[in-house]
């Protein structure tokens, strides 16, 4: 084997391992329930469905006001992607957040949120309350359910 070609070959397995690592890092799960929510939401914000999906279980359970369900991460993925391209200029913040529960394998948290965006050059929004249950699995913290609704926060 020629310099140059144990050269090529040195440099493509270092950078294998290099975009292995920064996978992992991109699409790692977070450390404390708290920062998966921080990290999903600046996820969506940023439309990282990779980033997204990876703080998702592969069973998670959304429920939405509309009455809408959605079960597992290939469903979150195909309507989320749909909704991206009809929604524009989205925002969303969480107004107010109540951790109802947190042990070493499950935390809950209740929260008001709020949000906007265009639909075809209008002005879309709203508000409501939701519910999110996380788990701890061998990667980190994971949101397994969702439920949105509509109502009065207290």
């Amino acid at each position: 084997m020629n310099i140059t070609l144990l050269a090529i070959t040195v440099a493509l397995i270092v950078l294998a391992a290099i975009l292995m690592f920064a996978r992992r890092r991109t699409h790692a799960s977070a450390a404390t329930p708290q920062a998966c929510i921080t990290a999903f939401v600046d996820a969506m914000l940023k439309r990282d469905m990779q980033a997204a999906l990876a703080l998702l279980t592969d069973d998670v359970v959304l429920y939405y006001s509309n009455g809408s369900a959605i079960w597992g991460k290939q469903a979150f993925e195909a309507t989320m992607t749909a909704n991206w391209k009809m929604i524009t200029d989205y925002t969303y913040k969480t107004v107010e957040t109540k951790w109802i529960v947190q042990t070493n394998s499950v935390a809950a948290v209740i929260y008001t949120l709020a949000w906007s965006g265009k639909v075809n050059g209008n002005p879309v929004g709203g508000e409501g309350r939701g519910t999110r249950v996380l788990h701890r699995d061998s990667h980190g913290w994971r949101i397994a359910h969702e439920h949105l609704s509509n109502g009065t926060w207290k």
